[in-house]
């Protein structure tokens, strides 16, 4: 027999926010790895001890942690989904029928606060020291760079002589608009005929994002597109990154130093000193082998044909042994790390511009990627795509 809805029997009910979560949610298994202490430990000295009490700060890191895994990088967005969301209103820690705070909250606070003080990338060092006191890092890692679009578009490159003056830029754009019988112009969008210049980051530079490059990866076949390069340093058990930072684009140049940079960094913050170091073929330069040498790291790279080096045979001299394949076999993990990072959790396109804010993004997007990691390594429960 056909069932009919008999309408809301009930009136009042006595339930809690918590109640609406399953107990197989994602979200369980992460929230008890965020320290809410510490953000407020940290953000003290941002506040002044007087006047009307404002947003909790770590309500405002967790909602954001929790748009990113959920794959929400709009601030307007991510608002409306706390209103309707259960699972993301409990994980920020907000009352049933409390209400959200204004967008603009949040590019306010990362503009008065946040962006100068590194707290992001705190909290990204706080999920590296978690998984090295349960002892879940090897001394094993892999390296790798990308590129990730920037928010600049090919229209806002213009060649340097006039990226100095951009009003000068934006009137003469205006006038060519005027001479244009087509119709009228938008003035938030002109038109901008470069087919058949010559356009390359030595001649021209985005009013939009000054910091953005041309990026290519030169041989896979693809056009050049305004990018920032991403590169990562990641050990092999569990696929915790021990390094992520956002570098302006120079070739295979950027990847390698940023590389090195980031080996460093992990010896300076947490006293960390990897045994060897898995890379592909465009990282087999001597230059970044002699780097790799003189940090005592074996340097467990894809051989290619060309070099001829001391350090070129070393590496090669290393490919018959059983911990360099093993190495190669490993280091494709990054890889699938990006693949993750670009397909849920905005690491394809950079919503901010400029060099500093941009690693503030990368920071918050790898902070997501460690959550994800010790989650499953702690718990066992699978974390949201």
């Amino acid at each position: 027999m056909m069932g009919e809805h008999e309408g809301q029997s009930n009136f009042y009910y006595n339930i809690t926010l918590e109640q609406f979560v399953p107990t197989d949610h994602p979200l369980r298994a992460i929230r008890p790895l965020i320290d809410t202490k510490a953000i407020r430990r940290e953000c003290r000295p941002l506040y002044s001890p007087i006047g009307r009490p404002s947003i909790p700060p770590e309500q405002l890191f967790l909602a954001l942690v929790g748009g990113y895994l959920l794959g929400i990088y709009s601030d307007r967005k991510l608002v409306m989904e706390l209103q309707c969301n259960m699972a993301l209103k409990w994980f920020v820690g907000l009352g049933l029928d409390e209400q959200p705070w204004d967008a603009s909250t949040f590019s306010q606070n990362r503009r008065r606060r946040f962006d100068k003080s590194g707290i992001l990338e705190k909290l990204f060092d706080q999920t590296v020291k978690r998984a090295l006191k349960e002892n879940l890092i090897s001394h094993h890692l892999s390296a790798d760079g990308t590129l990730v679009r920037a928010d600049a578009s090919f229209k806002s490159f213009v060649p340097i002589e006039l990226a100095m003056d951009p009003e000068e830029y934006k009137k003469r754009l205006r006038s060519s608009d005027d001479e244009d019988h087509r119709g009228p112009q938008d003035p938030g969008n002109p038109t901008v005929d470069f087919r058949g210049q010559k356009r390359g980051n030595k001649t021209h530079r985005s009013l939009t994002d000054p910091d953005c490059r041309f990026v290519s990866k030169g041989t896979s076949g693809t056009g050049a597109y305004p990018g920032y390069t991403v590169n990562a340093v990641m050990e092999n058990r569990h696929r915790i990154l021990l390094g992520l930072c956002a570098e302006v684009f120079r070739s295979s140049t950027s990847e390698e130093q940023g590389v090195l940079t980031l080996l460093d960094r992990a010896k300076r913050r947490f006293r960390f000193k990897p045994r060897s170091l898995g890379a592909d073929k465009g990282f087999f330069h001597q230059e970044f082998i002699e780097g790799v040498f003189h940090r005592r790291i074996q340097p467990h790279i894809a051989a290619d044909t060309r070099g001829s080096s001391l350090a070129h045979q070393r590496v090669r001299m290393r490919q018959r042994g059983e911990p360099y394949r093993l190495s190669q076999r490993c280091r494709k993990k990054i890889e699938e790390l990006f693949g993750e990072g670009k397909e849920f959790h905005g690491l394809r396109r950079f919503r901010r511009r400029g060099l500093q804010k941009v690693r503030q993004e990368t920071w918050l997007i790898g902070w997501v990627l460690n959550l994800k990691r010790l989650a499953k390594a702690l718990t066992g429960v699978p974390s949201p795509a």
